[in-house]
């Protein structure tokens, strides 16, 4: 079997029962775990992921508190904890995937079906969509400092409802390819929810929050409120590859092509002033980020400016998002994204 597949209330009692979180992840060797939760109602059923990546504790933590409390939930469960090989070596949540192991979230729904890691998440796929789904979340973290969000994929009321019913933020951004979040969409409405930086004990408790408030909803009504703050993607901020960076104060030239103002991070979501330095580089130098749209086009001089000293700074007021504090984020994806308040949620977008 590639996962566990416990669908006895007693046994998930007996699983987390006197046992911290590492030894939960102990005892289930390595594999995944799929569990069913009975409800007081026979279904819809609903479904929590957790840990798809192994170094993102947060949600991990936060459905273990809340399964020590032996819920009895309305609407039946599934919880699924994904990817505990890589958070159970080298210590504990070292590592997102293996060297030897796919992306957890990029294998929902891709074919072939050729890796033990496609044909887990085709089998747990195929059990959880044979009785009706009204809903799903699936939990994540994030490299930087950023508050609690909802990454809603489609522009649904449902999906508007569901993050709306979870996060005070919201942020609508398209669904990318073999995610889980992607393959639920034919079933139900499906959200990820980032819950601030792994590792912080603070974080594993919005997870349970926000676990607490998605078992709690009655139902998912398209005419439940929508997140207050609502943004959309506007830009994609990258470091060029051919530019060596780090997050320091001070830049070293023998050392260094750009030095990135470490903290930046803190303004996810906030705001950053048009002339607010981003970093240094050396005099002559020409930019060292590269900026796209959401069709693809170069926006790079609209939104930053080197001065005479080297210090590249933005050339219009704007507000970042998922902004990462490492540099491995930062080549695995980018530095950080531009987004500007949904129009119809109310005022005019800030960027």
């Amino acid at each position: 079997m590639l996962f566990h597949h416990i669908e006895d209330d007693d046994a998930i009692w007996d699983l987390v029962a006197g046992r911290s979180d590492e030894e939960v992840l102990t005892a289930l060797d390595g594999k995944p775990a799929l569990m069913h939760l009975e409800g007081d109602l026979p279904g819809p059923h609903r479904m929590i992921s957790v840990m798809l990546h192994g170094n993102e504790d947060s949600g991990l933590r936060g459905l273990l508190a809340w399964l020590r409390d032996k819920p009895r939930p309305t609407h039946p469960l599934w919880l699924f904890i994904g990817n505990v090989r890589a958070a159970t070596e080298d210590g504990w949540f070292a590592h997102r995937y293996l060297p030897d192991q796919e992306d957890f979230n990029r294998v929902w729904g891709i074919h072939p079906v050729s890796t033990r890691m496609r044909r887990c998440a085709a089998e747990v796929l195929e059990i959880v969509t044979a009785h009706p789904l009204e809903a799903a979340i699936d939990v994540h973290n994030n490299t930087g400092d950023n508050p609690l969000y909802a990454i809603v994929p489609r522009p649904l009321e449902e999906t508007y409802a569901l993050a709306g019913a979870v996060s005070d933020v919201g942020l609508l951004w398209g669904t990318q390819e073999f995610t889980l979040m992607q393959a639920l969409e034919p079933y139900c409405p499906a959200i990820a929810v980032e819950c601030g930086m792994a590792g912080v004990p603070e974080h594993g408790d919005l997870a349970k929050g926000v676990i607490e408030r998605f078992v709690a909803m009655r139902h998912v009504d398209p005419t439940m409120p929508r997140p207050p703050h609502l943004f959309e993607v506007r830009y994609r901020v990258e470091v060029r590859p051919e530019v060596a960076f780090d997050f320091v104060d001070d830049l070293d030239p023998d050392e260094l092509d750009f030095a990135i103002v470490p903290g930046l991070d803190r303004n996810n979501f906030g705001m950053l002033l048009a002339g607010v330095p981003i970093g240094k580089i050396l005099p002559g130098s020409d930019l060292p980020l590269v900026v796209t749209d959401v069709d693809g086009n170069d926006e790079t001089e609209r939104l930053f400016d080197v001065r005479a000293d080297g210090t590249v700074v933005t050339s219009e007021d704007m507000v970042p998002a998922m902004m990462t504090r490492t540099h491995l984020q930062t080549r695995r994806d980018c530095l950080f994204y531009v987004v500007r308040r949904r129009p119809e949620a109310g005022g005019k977008p800030w960027a």
